[in-house]
């Protein structure tokens, strides 16, 4: 049977396709043929949530699951459970999740006794260890962000840590790649809780602590060696709103979370970011009812459609939401009327969230 037919094949395209079928010797079945050709034209979309040890701006959370599950993202149900650290090494939380290649996933583990990163398999069929580095996983992990060269971005709460494609440690001298920024981005090195890049590559990271140093920081895309590589730095909107979490959307705007024991100072903003003039500001409310994100923990974005999935870590939600985001009014839909993935097992306390097309 046909499946998944999502952009229409021309006359030609089928002619074609039917050509080869009559032609070629091979036991694949021309509907077997279209259908593998389909699959790969358009891949189907899953959302990957890591249940771990998550941050939300200090609102009571749930104890993890320790997973990593795959929900279908045309419907918001399990699709499969991929992996239970609880059965192969209980402690072990899985912490951020980046996709590695067609069949893997790198997963960053945090565990005070041997913190790593796994080579996980999607569909959940082997795992192995990619990286162990006692130096740079020293402290709590937060984020793990893998860049064009396939180096990685990772984010502990003291500092930001590169690793070279070739899994090497990439420091500022003795010290980590992002480390102590003094200036205005002092002081934001206690509690890292996300990180991205702009378009050449200069690095934006937020810092979730008291006020003043609930902040928005952009350093240089070589880090931070010196007092000129502090480029920027933006307070939260509000003194009681915590940073969890941010995400350049396609759009090119920065979209960041807020938590806080304080309920409406849970939400969402959206913040312009020149990456040339080093300019962040435009702050902007994109979304700020706190009966639906409510100590959100992680977001991400959806390539296709540019929709933003938001985790409530809250302990009273342990949902997804998602969302379309209008760049011209700066504003955040909610999708539905219900959470895209209700409260469950594998929903407790997200600590990353991904959308990969398999």
């Amino acid at each position: 049977m046909l499946t998944r037919i999502l952009r229409p094949l021309t006359l030609s395209a089928y002619l074609l396709l039917g050509l080869l079928a009559g032609c070629s010797d091979q036991s694949e079945s021309f509907n077997d043929q279209l259908d593998r050709e389909l699959a790969e034209a358009n891949p189907k979309q899953f959302l990957y949530v890591a249940s771990g040890s998550c941050y939300a701006g200090g609102v009571a959370t749930s104890t993890g699951a320790f997973t990593v599950a795959a929900y279908d993202l045309e419907t918001g149900n399990l699709d499969r459970l991929v992996i239970d650290y609880n059965r192969i090494a209980p402690g072990d939380a899985p912490i951020a999740i980046q996709e590695f290649d067609a069949q893997n996933l790198l997963v960053l583990v945090e565990n005070a006794a041997g913190r790593r990163i796994d080579l996980v398999r999607k569909d959940g069929q082997s795992i192995s260890t990619y990286l162990v580095n006692a130096t740079a996983l020293s402290a709590a992990m937060r984020r793990m962000v893998r860049l064009p060269d396939s180096s990685l971005l990772i984010s502990k709460s003291t500092a930001i840590e590169k690793i070279s494609s070739a899994r090497s440690r990439v420091t500022q001298g003795a010290n980590p790649y992002v480390n102590a920024p003094a200036g205005a981005c002092a002081t934001t090195a206690t509690l890292i809780s996300g990180v991205t890049t702009l378009s050449n590559g200069k690095i934006v990271y937020t810092h979730a602590a008291a006020s003043p140093n609930n902040k928005i920081v952009m350093v240089s895309a070589t880090g931070y060696a010196a007092a000129p590589d502090c480029l920027t730095a933006v307070a939260a909107p509000v003194t009681t709103a915590l940073p969890t979490d941010l995400i350049r959307h396609s759009s090119g705007q920065l979209l960041v979370s807020y938590g806080s024991t304080t309920a409406t100072s849970n939400f969402l903003y959206a913040f312009d970011a020149n990456a040339t003039t080093n300019i962040i500001n435009n702050a902007s409310a994109a979304f700020n009812d706190n009966s639906i994100v409510n100590g959100p923990s992680a977001m991400t974005e959806d390539p296709l459609t540019g929709d933003i999935f938001v985790a409530n870590g809250n302990a009273a939600f342990n949902n997804i939401e998602r969302f379309s985001f209008n760049p011209n009014t700066r504003l955040l839909t909610r999708i539905g009327t219900q959470p895209f993935v209700s409260a469950q097992l594998y929903s407790r306390c997200i600590s990353d969230i991904k959308v990969i097309s398999e």
